[in-house]
């Protein structure tokens, strides 16, 4: 199974989004994507022992990019068999990192570190029992694991496609750092239920509300940073997120709290708001019309 194949089926929407991008920040982003798809695997591996997914993935952090290609234990018995292709590819993935250009591999070294950081967090946080999460710690592991990577996708753009954006570097970054904390903020809605029963509360009851009203405020600079994008294939691929995001916000207002099934925003769904979303390809002064159409 090639990087391709393995991106397609190791993600849903986000391969909605990496497929349409320009060539000289798609194969960047998928490697990326990749390398943080297989940590978030072998930390969520629950077959195996919790201090050794802890102990190798600080391994992989002190020694990067050497640590990921240690030895991963727990490999073959992963049920899904792409995710097992995933772990499996990691010295292959490895040697495409130390192909890239230097800045590249310094932005991709710079996301994982903050990535693997939030995902040592995670597993150490809960144990047995743990307390939920305060607001300060809710804040600062989304941060890590997708609020940096915000930053990063806007750092690429900023590397790989000079003049992307008429706006300011900073603005941008924001934005982009805002967009990616709400994108994590929408999972951890949808997957509160669940999340519950496994003994993780990253949004206790009292911080659903709050945590529901960043996720849209985020989405809006989502929506904010596409329409300050030049490319139009740029801003229809970086606006998908936000369009599902709302949208899945939408469904989890609608489902009883005695519901532990994450909900999932339908396949047909999906596909009519790309199409409806079409026209901010041709246009960014479309992208407030979708976006508004999709947050009501």
């Amino acid at each position: 199974m090639n990087e391709k194949e393995i991106l397609r089926r190791t993600s849903r929407s986000f391969y909605l989004t990496i497929r349409l991008l320009p060539r000289t920040v798609r194969d960047d982003l998928s490697l990326a994507y990749l390398l943080a798809r297989a940590t978030d695997t072998i930390a969520d591996t629950g077959t195996a022992p919790l201090a050794a997914r802890t102990e190798w993935l600080q391994a992989a952090r002190s020694s990067w990019p050497n640590g990921m290609c240690r030895p991963i234990p727990w490999s073959s018995p992963q049920y899904d068999p792409a995710q097992r292709e995933l772990l499996h590819a990691l010295p292959r993935l490895s040697a495409l990192l130390s192909g890239r250009p230097e800045p590249v591999r310094v932005l991709i070294s710079q996301v994982m570190d903050h990535i693997l950081e939030g995902q040592i967090f995670d597993l150490q946080r809960f144990g047995p029992g743990a307390p939920p999460l305060t607001d300060d710690e809710l804040m600062r592991y989304v941060y890590l694991v997708a609020g940096s990577v915000g930053e990063f996708w806007d750092d690429l753009c900023r590397l790989r496609l000079p003049g992307y954006s008429p706006a300011g570097p900073d603005l941008m970054r924001e934005r982009a750092r805002q967009y990616g904390e709400a994108l994590q903020l929408v999972n951890i809605l949808r997957d509160r239920r669940m999340d519950e029963i496994l003994g993780r509360i990253y949004a206790p009851a009292g911080l659903v509300a709050l945590a529901g009203i960043r996720a849209r405020e985020g989405l809006g600079a989502g929506a904010a940073y596409c329409a300050s994008l030049r490319s139009g294939r740029l801003r229809y691929a970086t606006l998908l997120p936000a369009l599902l995001g709302w949208r899945t916000l939408s469904l989890v207002g609608t489902t009883p709290d005695s519901s532990i099934t994450p909900v999932k925003v339908p396949r047909s769904e999906v596909r009519r708001w790309m199409r409806r979303a079409g026209p901010v390809w041709w246009s960014a002064s479309a992208v407030a019309r979708v976006a508004r159409a999709a947050s009501e």
